[in-house]
């Protein structure tokens, strides 16, 4: 009992010694202590939990429930009932278990329902099967895009009709939940060309898809496909005249300097797709398509040899030729996007000189170009678009004098604003180089103030029977240096004195006997 006493009363003392600075730091270390242990605690406690099955109706959710609560595991509900949540350790081994009871009967299923034999099964039953197994491979599909949190699939097919005229085209809806960001019109289009490309009879322009908010992303219509199809011709355009401005803008900045001339490109292209067949006749070159021949003979059927050989001589022959005018069949299909016009202005700035006036100050004189030079620009310029005049392409060049004062000032903004971002992040790091090392030295101090005072609570541990018996070492004791003493220099003459004349001295002492 006496041990903690010590121990407190030390801790008391210890406390008033102390500064309050080191009162608040020692608070602060102990604070500080003691939310770690908490946090650390709470964290290797926290169990996190993990979905185990979505979208459930309350009688397949209950049971559920029911067949975890029954083997002791743990679960979480949310989505007002229709989604359990399990630990994640945990979470395989329950979707096992409950696979092995039959649960979750309803949700995406797949072509997994072919798996069960079920005999006198009528073509209604089988044919339903069919279309809610694809429908759920489908609906899986779409649920492993990043964007899609979750998908429903309804597709209708319909019965084979005897005439076509009567047959009905197959359709399909298709509902998501978007996470943030949604999708864009491109994956819009492939969803429904997925779709459609898993569905016998099903086109793109039959499908309708919308949000979990009603909102409708794909109308199902052609007018989306032709809007498409603009947007893409737009894009083409955009990409030819970049192309061409890019060309001519590089030849002019190698030649004249950056910032000296503007160009810019206006292009006219064909989007149409014509198919044309033609078929050329050649007259002065015909050719023999048949040719009939017919003998007619005016004898009579004499078996004698004068006979036949009159018969002979009378005989005719008829000879019917048809002849045919050489063709040439051209199929011809031209290319989609050829350029039909091609517009192009292009700015050049002039020459400057430097003009110093009486009073010395230097200005820049602005100097037109010379047309000669302008007729060689153009020139190259109509080279490297590739102007054809048959086209009536136009290529328009102007020399104007540029207007720089914009151009000057954002450059002094900008030189004035790098230099203070740079003067600041210099003055930044250094004050957190001189921040680090004040902190440094001040915990310094105040630990090593801190840990010798802790040093002092703790009492020296107490000597244990071994080393009561053992005897303590002796130190080499090392002699005192005494200082040497002066004598008086009277001393120092009566001996020397005595030495010399002792009767003097005896005589000296015996008088003061006497007295």
């Amino acid at each position: 009992m006496e041990a903690p006493k010590e121990f407190f009363k030390n801790v008391a003392g210890f406390v008033d010694r102390m500064s309050p600075s080191q009162v608040m730091m020692l608070l602060g270390v102990v604070a500080g202590t003691l939310v770690g242990v908490v946090f650390l605690v709470g964290w290797l406690n926290t169990v996190t939990y993990t979905r185990l099955y979505s979208d459930l109706d309350e009688a397949e959710a209950g049971e559920v429930v029911s067949y975890l609560s029954q083997n002791n595991i743990d679960y979480r509900l949310t989505a007002g009932g229709r989604t359990i949540e399990v630990p994640s350790s945990e979470v395989y081994q329950a979707r096992i278990a409950l696979a092995t009871e039959g649960l979750p009967r309803s949700g995406s299923v797949g072509y997994s329902i072919f798996d069960e034999n079920n005999l006198g099964m009528t073509d209604f039953l089988q044919n339903l099967n069919f279309r809610r197994a694809l429908e759920g491979e489908l609906t899986r599909t779409i649920m492993q895009l990043r964007e899609v949190d979750a998908a429903r699939v309804h597709i209708v097919i319909p019965e084979n009709r005897l005439f076509k005229e009567d047959q009905k085209e197959a359709t399909a809806s298709v509902v998501l939940k978007l996470r943030r960001g949604g999708l864009g019109k491109q994956q819009v289009a492939g969803i429904s060309h997925l779709v459609a490309s898993s569905v016998e009879g099903l086109t793109p322009g039959n499908i309708t898809i919308i949000d979990y908010d009603g909102n409708l992303l794909s109308s199902g219509q052609d007018s989306d496909a032709l809007a498409g199809l603009s947007v893409s011709q737009i894009e083409v355009g955009h990409a030819v005249e970049q192309h061409l401005e890019q060309k001519a803008q590089t030849m002019l900045d190698e030649v004249l300097g950056p910032g000296n001339a503007v160009v810019r490109v206006t292009a006219q292209l064909d989007f149409q797709q014509l198919e044309r067949t033609a078929e050329i006749y050649d007259a002065n070159a015909p050719s023999i398509r048949s040719e009939q021949r017919i003998k007619n003979s005016n004898s009579s059927s004499d078996r004698s040899e004068d006979v036949s050989e009159s018969q002979e001589e009378d005989a005719q022959e008829t000879v019917i030729t048809n002849y045919e005018l050489n063709r040439t069949v051209d199929h011809i299909v031209n290319a989609v996007g050829n350029i039909e016009r091609l517009s192009v202005a292009v700015l050049v700035d002039g020459t400057y000189s430097e003009v110093a006036d009486e009073e010395g100050v230097v200005e820049m004189i602005y100097e037109p170009r010379s047309p000669e030079e302008l007729d060689r620009l153009e020139s190259v310029v109509k080279n490297a678009i590739g102007y054809d005049a048959e086209r009536n392409d136009q290529v328009e060049m102007l020399n104007i004098a540029f207007d720089r004062r914009n151009i000057d000032t954002d450059r002094e903004a900008l030189d004035a604003m790098y230099l203070r971002e740079f003067y600041m992040d210099a003055a930044r790091k250094v004050g957190y180089v001189l921040l680090a090392a004040f902190l440094f030295l001040y915990l310094k101090k105040k630990s090593r103030k801190l840990f010798g005072a802790l040093a002092n609570l703790v009492p020296p541990p107490r000597p244990t029977r071994r080393a009561a018996r053992e005897p303590e070492p002796v130190e080499d004791e090392i002699p005192d240096v005494l200082p040497e003493k002066r004598k008086p220099r009277l001393v120092d003459k009566m001996q020397e004195t005595a030495k010399k004349e002792p009767e003097e001295i005896a005589r000296v002492i015996k008088t003061m006997m006497v007295e």
